[in-house]
């Protein structure tokens, strides 16, 4: 099988288990373990604290002994993860289901987009990354389908339980399916482990240093983390709670906002990629402006209708921000290292989830969600001036 079809391949298939997963998990949380909103966002919290503190050991793992290793054993666990949650409907269940999706992610995140960029000796990166995004949110969309069939015919546990086997086997087949031709580890057999590895970090944190794009990439991380946690865990409840969902109706509406952000999604994915060149950091710009007043107007909506339409367009434009990022860092990085400065993007990412999803969840419990999906919103307005300075570089 061709390279870039086994990339896509491992995209759309995780995808389509996970989203399996996303498209119940707030009917799940809210219907069947009664978490309330600052439970709801204590979840992301312990999640994201997980990707905290794995992040860099899992990205030395990935550049010591192999990308392919890495992200299978991600698979593997985020497999596990739905499995535990899917079997006891319960906070702590649901927490600790948490923490190990997070660390499994830690071992996919920078690992797998080095393991390509590196098969690919970093040519058609932009190409592929849009497309690898496009061929997940096909995944994610037959994911949401499948969602809300076997939710409806058995029960929102069952098809939590199934994505969570389906991970499981995926990471079996990768196992034998994925080459890794061109990674070069970064070990020396001169020097210690324990030397290797802080030579690694140091490696790493020179690349960013020492790059004003990177550097602004580090600060957008940030603040796209302290926005993000919030709304992920408060738009379900938004909907349930302040437009009274019962949970057969909750169902199939979720699906459709799932499957119709995806498409939309892909069409500006489309778009990006047959109009765009080289202007990544421009459309971010304008891409996350728009997102700001949308996600504004979404949290004092009354209208449902209004409200949904509101959801489809902030979840496609979000959607198109990982990609471009991607692009961005990637293009920056050297190969040697690749995955452990990739690793502290996501540690970044992390500490500001774990900074902002708590401040979040309180103001939504002081208040209300509406207050804290506001407050999400207004975290997002630093990351424009970085972007603005970003466009001028590219």
């Amino acid at each position: 099988m061709d390279i870039k079809n086994i990339y896509y391949f491992i995209t759309s298939s995780r995808s389509f288990c996970i989203h399996i997963v996303f498209t119940l998990n707030a009917i799940y949380y809210v219907s069947h373990a009664g978490l309330n909103p600052l439970q709801l966002v204590l979840i992301g919290t312990i999640m994201e604290l997980a990707v905290l503190f794995f992040e860099i050991p899992t990205g030395l793992v990935a550049d010591f002994w192999g990308r392919k290793k890495s992200f299978i054993i991600g698979t593997f666990i985020i497999g596990l993860a739905h499995l535990l949650e899917g079997s006891v409907p319960t906070f702590w269940a649901i927490a600790v289901g948490a923490a190990l999706w997070g660390i499994g992610w830690t071992f996919i995140s920078g690992a797998e987009t080095s393991w390509i960029a590196d098969e690919l000796e970093n040519n058609e990166l932009d190409t592929v990354f849009l497309k690898g995004a496009k061929f997940s949110s096909i995944g994610s969309f037959l994911g949401i389908i499948v969602s809300v069939v076997v939710a409806t015919v058995f029960t929102v546990q069952i098809a939590i339980l199934i994505a969570g086997g389906l991970l499981v086997v995926i990471a079996i087949i990768l196992l034998r399916i994925v080459p890794e031709t061109k990674f070069l580890s970064i070990a020396h057999g001169e020097t210690t482990s324990y030397q290797q590895i802080l030579h690694a970090v140091k490696g790493g944190l020179i690349q960013i240093k020492g790059n004003a794009m990177l550097i602004s990439l580090a600060v957008v991380t940030i603040f796209f983390g302290l926005a993000s946690e919030g709304f992920d865990r408060l738009w379900g409840a938004h909907f349930i709670e302040g437009f009274h969902l019962i949970e057969k109706d909750a169902i199939y509406w979720f699906g459709a906002f799932y499957a119709i952000a995806f498409l939309l999604n892909i069409g500006i994915l489309k778009v990006v990629e047959t109009y765009v060149k080289e202007r990544f950091a421009m459309v971010l710009l304008v891409l996350n402006s728009l997102l700001v007043l949308l996600m504004l107007i979404f949290a004092v909506s009354n209208a449902f209708l209004l409200a949904a339409l509101l959801y489809w367009l902030i979840a496609s434009l979000r959607a198109v921000n990982t990609p471009l990022i991607n692009i961005l860092t990637n293009k920056q990085l050297q190969s040697q290292g690749r995955a452990t400065a990739l690793s502290m993007y996501g540690q970044l990412d992390a500490f500001g989830q774990v900074a902002g999803g708590p401040l979040v969840g309180i103001i939504a419990l002081y208040t209300s969600i509406q207050g804290g999906i506001i407050s999400s919103a207004i975290l997002i307005i630093p990351t424009l001036y970085f972007l603005w300075r970003m466009s001028k570089f590219s």
